[in-house]
């Protein structure tokens, strides 16, 4: 599983997501000087920068830092470059930048395969202890199978808030690279209301739907973040 997220991670931007949208170099000169500006300051090389056509499945904005080795590259919704300013966009990019030079790609593949790891051990247990709780005799049956769906699924709602709570800590993170490296916070603020917008999110969720379901801190705590910075 982890060698073929490797693999995955380095093919998509070249032979997955192509099959499903349609790539083009940033024509913006003001938007590619930008971000080439912020990846020099990195010491990260990248193989292009390229907009593709998010516009065509939705009205949601965003930006991504693809890719491993050599297929490197930045890919920008139409959305984003349509709706926001450059500076706006250069945050949100830095943000990404940020988890890409915080390696937060790698721990998330770390944390993914642990996680795996032990799910698929620790429900073969369990499975294996309460078949016989309901008259099975083989991990095989046919009839046996809803019984190790719900050991997989007690699995994931108790882990869950595990890894959701790294990645809140990784877009915490993020975000406080992007204002240490674009040195300007209202870019960013005003990115984070134009998103929570467009991308019709909840900006004061419940605390206790935050920490179980989201992997994002709340808009609102990202900008009052920014705001104290």
């Amino acid at each position: 599983m982890f060698l073929f997220s490797v693999v995955l991670a380095r093919i998509a931007p070249v032979l997955i997501f192509p099959l499903f949208y349609k790539f083009k170099p940033v024509e913006e000169a003001s938007v590619k000087s930008r971000i080439l500006q912020l990846c020099e300051k990195a010491g990260v090389h990248v193989e292009g920068i390229f907009v593709f056509d998010m516009s065509k499945n939705t009205k949601k904005a965003n930006a991504a830092f693809t890719g491993i080795g050599k297929s490197k590259r930045i890919i920008l919704g139409d959305t984003l470059v349509a709706n926001f300013t450059d500076e706006e966009i250069e945050s949100i990019f830095a943000h990404e930048l940020g988890h890409y030079k915080l390696r937060h790609i790698w721990t998330m593949i770390a944390v993914s395969t642990i996680s795996a790891f032990l799910g698929l051990y620790l429900t073969a247990l369990l499975y294996s202890v309460s078949m016989t709780w309901f008259g099975f005799t083989a991990p095989d049956q046919l009839a046996a199978l809803p019984l190790l769906t719900v050991w997989l699924g007690v699995y994931s709602f108790l882990t869950s808030p595990i890894s959701n709570m790294i990645s809140r800590a990784h877009e915490s993170a993020a975000d406080l690279y992007a204002l240490r490296t674009t040195g300007n916070k209202e870019p960013f603020i005003n990115a984070m209301r134009k998103l929570a917008k467009i991308n019709l999110a909840d900006t004061e969720p419940h605390p206790l739907i935050e920490f179980l379901f989201h992997s994002h801190p709340s808009i609102e705590k990202r900008i009052q973040a920014a705001q104290r910075y």
